[in-house]
């Protein structure tokens, strides 16, 4: 298999579960409920927390996964193209 595809599905994998934890992160404080006594700024941090990572997380992860994937899309865009003239030309 070509390592370009290798790469995809890494991509996808990886992406995957970082937007699994960025969205579920409230569920953290379920599992852990000692964490729920602690505040940041005044709020309490089963809801900082979740909001930050669900909103803010998630966008980050967002931008970061489509400027990668749009890369790797244009290597094998390059990749196919390569083959297809060589095998037109043979």
């Amino acid at each position: 298999m070509n390592s370009t595809y290798k790469k995809e599905i890494w991509y996808t994998l990886v992406f995957s579960l970082l937007l699994l934890i960025c969205g579920h992160s409230g569920l953290l404080f379920v599992a852990v409920p000692g964490l729920r006594d602690i505040m940041i700024m005044g709020f309490p941090s089963q809801y900082c927390i979740p909001v930050a990572l669900g909103w803010l997380g998630l966008m980050v992860v967002v931008v970061i996964q489509a400027k990668l994937t749009n890369d790797l899309d244009d290597e094998i865009e390059a990749l196919t193209s390569t083959n297809t003239t060589s095998k037109t030309k043979g």
